[in-house]
């Protein structure tokens, strides 16, 4: 007796990078000035500060090599160019504006990682399932030395 079998071809979906990052995480973002030599840090300082929040890491609906990094309806800033290493998922940060109430804020990465001798702007840690990227921050289109270092932890 003959069983007819049905034969479906799958094909294996390949990994997507970002799926490791997605999630809630708890984040804290300090403030530092980039002296040259060190990081300086500044949050304690009058009229400085640190700010805390959660974030949610999503991957960006529209671009396979993006995520964004979302607190509650507010979009905060996105990562491009994902790749895996050894410990870690590298990304680099896009220059991206917001809004700090009634301020304009512009963000860039600053190279806060290096990995086998290449700079990156931020890293998922697998070990600590911990996001950190450095971001260099410019007030009302003024550079400055202001540097910001997002940590953020998985809930």
């Amino acid at each position: 007796m003959l069983f007819p079998f049905l034969l479906i071809s799958c094909e294996e979906d390949s990994f997507d990078l970002r799926n490791e990052m997605l999630g809630l995480y708890d984040y804290e973002l300090k403030a530092y000035i980039d002296t040259g030599d060190k990081l300086m840090y500044i949050g304690d300082q009058p009229g400085h500060y640190d700010v805390t929040g959660v974030v949610e890491v999503r991957k960006n609906p529209d671009y396979d090599d993006m995520i964004d990094f979302w607190e509650g309806p507010d979009l905060l800033f996105q990562g491009e160019y994902i790749r895996q290493n050894d410990n870690s998922i590298t990304f680099d940060i896009p220059l991206q504006e917001f809004w700090a109430g009634p301020v304009p804020v512009t963000v860039r990465g600053w190279d806060y990682w290096v990995v086998n001798g290449d700079p990156y702007h931020g890293a998922y840690i697998y070990g600590s399932e911990s996001v950190e990227i450095g971001f260099a921050a410019e007030v009302m289109d003024v550079e400055s030395d202001l540097v910001l270092i997002f940590m953020a932890y998985r809930q």
